[in-house]
Order: C-alpha cells, then structure tokens, then sequence
C-alpha cells in the first residue's frame, strides 16, 4: 500500500512539471498543437545534462521536441508515463532533425538519442540515417 501511495505522489509531482500521460502499458502519444503547451521547456545544456536523455521526435517551426517514456512497477501493475520536452528552435542549432506535421501519434522507444552535442552545448546532431526518421514518425501508429 505504501509503495502504491508513493508512486502516485511521484506521478503527481512529475505530471506538475510536465506533460504527463499516465496508463497502463502506455507505449505511444498523440502530440497536437494543443499537447505543446504542457511539454516542459528546456535549453539544450540541460538536455545535454539528462543521465538518461529524453528521444528527439522531431521539430516545429518553433520548437525542437523530445519524449521520454518511464515505466514503473507498483504492486501488481506496471504503468508507463510519457513525458514531453521542448527546446526553442534557433537557427542552426541541430544537424539531421526533420519537420514534424502536428498532429501525430509517436513511440519515443522508436526515436533516435542525440548522438553529439557541442562543446558549448548550442547545438546537437542526430543520426544521419533517413531511416530513423523514418521509424519515429511511422505512419502506422497514427
């Protein structure tokens, strides 16, 4: 009882700090214009700082987005929580992003890690692979 408590006090906490979709065996989100709102703003030095970073999805014209999926075991039940990040997009400031067309259904599981951010942390890369594009943003899960 004490755990299952604690986990929903954790989930409360971090639903406050960012956009949070909480079900069971959650494995995709739907991500709208409406959803951006809620996804927790970020530079990309403190992006870079994530010992376990969030999954680049794609851009907007405003914004460079992540998710981050967390599962969770509490009691009998596993749960998954899905967390959104925004970066502001500047100019120049990733190497092989792709634009997102909003709304779309994704599975962070599917999207690529940053492979390298710069020294001064302005800017990251992706993987070169059209490929990886292709499979975050797979037609079949919308």
């Amino acid at each position: 009882m004490l755990l299952r408590t604690s986990s929903i006090m954790l989930c409360a906490i971090l639903t406050g700090q960012c956009y949070s979709a909480t079900q069971t065996s959650q494995e995709n989100l739907q991500v709208t214009h409406a959803t951006l709102a809620d996804f927790r703003q970020l530079s990309i030095r403190v992006l870079a700082a994530y010992k376990s970073p969030p999954r680049y999805i794609g851009s907007t014209a405003k914004w460079h987005l992540f998710l981050k999926k967390e599962t969770r075991q509490a009691v009998d039940k596993q749960f998954s929580s899905i967390f959104g990040y925004k970066i502001p997009r500047n100019n120049n400031d990733i190497e092989n992003g792709w634009d997102l067309s909003l709304p779309i259904r994704i599975n962070p599981d599917r999207c690529p890690n940053v492979s390298h951010y710069s020294d001064d942390k302005r800017r990251f890369s992706l993987p070169s692979n059209d490929e990886v594009a292709n499979r975050c943003i797979s037609p079949d899960l919308n």
